[in-house]
């Protein structure tokens, strides 16, 4: 369950839930010129967000609200159309932990053992998603490849600010970074836009998202006291 100023903002609501899908997103320039220089990191993150979903010919949009901490901790609660919280997710390090409040089931396990196809395997993806790597030299448009540390080959794209625009790796997943706006003197995106090789996006539209303020630790921790938790494997949907 997330923190009760969590719960508070999401009775706020009437929207319809999302669904997970397989995730991933390299384009165009963000548009408004932020205060704040290239190169600040974002250290914690909470934002209430829009999800817009697509996974072949089904589409689907909802609200949720996500909550971020470096190194890699991550809670993103999904809510119903009657303002509860419908579905938890939590990422800590290489586990991940699906939490069904209504139902006091919870999936759990290292996201690597995510079967192809499973709805779940795409937010382990979502570190790599907000970890922002050193602007650009010169704070100038640039196209950069490096390696990452697990190995993989990825390509950066940088505006003529040297804010990141895009990411990309060699499983052709892609991260596409738009309309930045100073944030606590962060420059961080408005939206971020992710696709995969197989044509499945998300798109996660930020709402007055506070940054590098502090997060308990018990916002990102999955209460699992009286839950029945079950391998990550044995998830089909809600």
């Amino acid at each position: 369950m997330i923190a009760q100023k969590t719960i508070s903002l999401a009775r706020k609501f009437f929207f319809i839930p999302a669904l997970l899908l397989s995730l991933s997103a390299c384009a165009t320039a963000p548009k408004p010129l932020p205060s704040a220089s290239p190169g600040k990191q974002v250290e914690t993150l909470q934002s209430e967000v829009s999800l817009s979903v697509r996974s072949g010919d089904k589409s689907i949009g909802g609200r949720g609200y996500l909550v971020f901490k470096q190194p890699d901790r991550f809670h993103l609660a999904v809510f119903s159309p009657f303002g509860f919280t419908l579905m938890d997710l939590f990422v800590y390090d290489k586990q991940l932990t699906c939490l069904i409040p209504a139902k006091q089931i919870a999936y759990q396990g290292l996201i690597t053992d995510i079967p192809d196809g499973n709805a779940l395997k795409g937010w382990g993806m979502m570190r790599w998603v907000v970890e922002t790597p050193p602007a650009s030299d010169d704070n100038r448009a640039v196209t950069r490849n490096q390696i990452t540390p697990d190995g993989r080959k990825e390509i950066l794209c940088f505006d003529e600010r040297g804010l990141l625009a895009s990411k990309s790796n060699e499983d052709g997943d892609r991260v596409v970074y738009r309309d930045y706006r100073d944030r606590n003197g962060v420059a961080f995106p408005s939206s971020i836009e992710i696709s995969n090789a197989k044509g499945d996006s998300v798109r996660i539209v930020f709402d007055e998202p506070e940054l590098n303020q502090p997060v308990e630790d018990i916002v990102l921790t999955p209460a699992l006291e009286g839950v029945n938790v079950l391998p990550l494997t044995a998830f089909r949907g809600l």
